[in-house]
């Protein structure tokens, strides 16, 4: 059963495959990753209009795509078989007619140590796999499938309005949504990210001990 992560501002400054089970206390969110790519790159780095299946989840590794059309739920198989322990699979259809994710592929990636799946397009069997307890974004729901055709694209860069996930980028996703964090921005994402998640912390306190936000902001 994939186990419900925290991440720990430790581990995410290190390079991994994936999440170790070790539990920090502070924690980093897909709000304060978002907004340090934001400072850094001119852009949030949210994957639009994806959510969670099921809520409470919190993974963050490096990705292994796959494009295919939704008719064609058999290229995602290619994506299992090359994905490795820990690593996120990040799936692209062109719409959301049919569903290219569900109970059986959710059971083959989790018997495989896959992290979690991220869908830009439609999965289904949703009861069944908020029971297995295995990490799903997706952008949206539907009963019906395709047929395994195996015709699309794996580990190729994802294009979407203003964004590019490239095979071995990072994702964080939790129940706020999902942000990519480039490759090459990996380290000074985390870095700015910890130093906004430092500066959060010391408003709280101030919040806490009695003063207003806005005076703390200065507007």
């Amino acid at each position: 059963m994939t186990r419900k992560m925290k991440i720990s501002p430790k581990l995410l400054m290190e390079e991994f495959s994936s999440v170790k089970p070790e539990v920090g206390k502070n924690e980093l969110s897909t709000s304060q990753i978002s907004d340090a790519v934001d400072n850094l790159l001119g852009k949030s780095g949210v994957i639009p209009n994806v959510r969670p299946i099921k809520d409470g989840f919190r993974i963050m590794g490096k990705v292994i795509t796959a494009k295919t059309s939704s008719a064609d739920w058999g290229t995602v198989l290619n994506a299992i078989e090359l994905a490795k322990p820990g690593e996120i699979l990040f799936l692209q259809s062109e719409n959301d007619d049919k569903a290219i994710w569900g109970e059986l592929t959710s059971i083959n990636a989790q018997n495989k140590g896959i992290q979690g799946t991220i869908i830009y397009g439609a999965a289904r069997d949703v009861t069944e796999v908020k029971y297995l307890d295995y990490p799903i974004f997706s952008r949206s729901i539907v009963p019906n499938a395709g047929t395994p055709l195996s015709e699309g694209e794996v580990n190729v860069p994802l294009h979407f309005d203003n964004l590019i996930v490239s095979p071995g980028d990072t994702v964080i996703a939790d129940d706020g949504g999902v942000v990519l964090v480039p490759q090459e921005n990996y380290k000074e994402v985390i870095s700015a990210a910890l130093k906004i998640k430092e500066n959060e912390e010391r408003i709280l306190n101030l919040i806490k001990s009695g003063k207003s936000l806005k005076d703390i902001i200065g507007i």
